[in-house]
This record gives structure tokens, sequence and C-alpha cells, in this order.
């Protein structure tokens, strides 16, 4: 599992693990809950982060364990947006080059 940079992480036990600096983020809660309108299965969970500003509130399908690494990483990526103002560099595919 990922651990943020900064702020509280979240273990695998559901309870904030750490502090290394100063807190910007920190999971709230995570609970099994139905999917969001129109979703279907019955493996989700509804989370909250609590950012300066105002909190997060989101749903996310698999299992508790994945669900938390998720968090992980969507912390550290927030905290790396409020510290520099840019969000962090993209993974997904090369733009197509123009064709001339």
């Amino acid at each position: 599992m990922s651990e943020p940079t900064a702020s509280k992480s979240y273990d695998q036990t559901g309870g904030a693990a750490r502090e290394n600096n100063a807190i910007r983020c920190t999971v709230v809660s995570v609970e099994r809950s139905e999917g969001p309108d129109g979703a279907t299965g019955d493996d989700w969970y509804r989370y909250v982060i609590e950012k300066p500003g105002s909190p997060i509130t989101g749903y996310r399908r698999g299992k508790k364990k994945d669900v938390l690494e998720y968090l992980n990483e969507c912390m550290s990526q927030l905290e790396e947006r409020m510290t520099t103002g840019k969000a962090p560099k993209a993974r997904g595919r090369k733009p197509k080059q123009a064709e001339t």
C-alpha cells in the first residue's frame, strides 16, 4: 500500500496511522454502503475525506483493502495539489500526434 508523503495515512485496521508533517487531508470514515443511484453490486464503500475548505464524499467499489489503498493515493495527490498548486503528472496514455 502506498503511503501519503504528508498528513495522516489510513491503515487497514480503519484508524489514522501516523502524522508526518502538517495535517492536510484526513479520512473521516469508510463504511459499507449501497452504491450510488443506479449502481449495481453489493461491494460498495462510502468514504469521507476532510480537507481544508470542504469535505469530499465519494463511493468506491471493491474490497476494503483496495478502497483504503485508493484513498491513500487520493490523499497523496490532493496534498501535492494543495502544496504545489499543480496536479500530479497524468499517468494515462500519450496524446496522438497530429497527422500532417
